[in-house]
């Protein structure tokens, strides 16, 4: 998995974005493998996470937003863990792509 991750994840404001695609005919699937995988997160970490989907499909692919908000220090660890539980590799057309950011204070 390709992803822009920070040196050390220090903060609980940190979220973290994955977003991938897949074939367009497998929305279905998945959207229940994805359901697997939130459980399993929100089990380990008690915290909110949520799904995204591009309005409309490009060349019969979906692009897919998964959406972890405050996420912990082990939160790559939980994400592996719980990646494992479901068949989402199987469903995944390239890499999924992850990246962190962070709340900014508008406060001056």
């Amino acid at each position: 998995m390709k992803h822009a991750r920070p040196e050390t994840i220090k903060t609980a404001d940190m979220d973290c974005y994955i977003y991938f695609k897949t074939m367009s005919s497998q929305e279905t699937e998945v959207i229940l493998q994805e359901q697997l995988l939130q459980d399993h997160m929100r089990q380990q970490s008690g915290n909110a996470h949520g799904l995204q989907r591009r309005p409309s499909a490009q060349d019969g692919l979906h692009t897919w937003m998964e959406v972890h908000r405050q996420v912990s220090p082990d939160f790559e660890q939980q994400l592996a863990q719980a990646y494992a539980q479901t068949r989402l590799s199987e469903l995944l057309q390239g890499e999924r792509h992850m990246e962190y950011f962070m709340d900014v204070s508008l406060c001056a």
